[in-house]
């Protein structure tokens, strides 16, 4: 059986009605996304501190398997042209693994201490120990502390900010 439409009758949506919900769509989006990428550059730093984190960690798990002192090697560009980055490094400093910090973080220490940073991880699962911390551009930070007796790093809480 076929139906007719009759005049009064109407199917779907009219095109006004479409433009006025995408309108609506878009200001909401307009609205919203700028929270949005401040999550995101603040997840983007703690995700780049939990990696550098595990690596220390996988630093520490060599040097003991292997009985040999292993690196991580911390840099900072003071000339701002390339983003920051650390190194995996054998006893000797020879590179194994370069590691690129995300663009707008930035590798920080105390004021006397001197970049590169070394952080040596020994075959008794010591470290020569480190305390540093990551910053984004908008002033959030994440110190990090190698302890020197165990060689574990861990996140300092009372000094994360988002």
């Amino acid at each position: 059986m076929m139906r007719t439409l009759t005049p009064g009758s109407k199917k779907g949506f009219s095109l006004l009605e479409l433009i006025v919900v995408l309108m609506l769509v878009a200001l909401a989006a307009g609205v919203v996304m700028p929270s949005f990428s401040r999550g995101w550059r603040g997840l983007e730093m703690e995700t780049a501190g939990r990696d550098l984190m595990t690596r220390m960690r996988h630093a520490r798990s060599q040097a003991i398997t292997k009985q040999k002192v292993f690196r991580m090697i911390l840099h900072k560009d003071e000339d701002e042209t390339v983003s920051d980055y650390y190194v995996f490094a054998d006893e000797f400093e020879q590179q194994i693994r370069k590691f690129v910090l995300p663009e707008g973080v930035s590798v920080h220490t105390e004021d006397d201490v001197v970049f590169p940073v070394r952080i040596s991880f020994y075959a008794n699962g010591r470290s020569s120990g480190a305390t540093f911390s990551l910053r984004r551009e908008t002033g959030s930070e994440m110190r990090i502390w190698v302890d020197p007796i165990t060689g574990f790093s861990r996140v300092l809480k009372d000094e994360v900010d988002s």
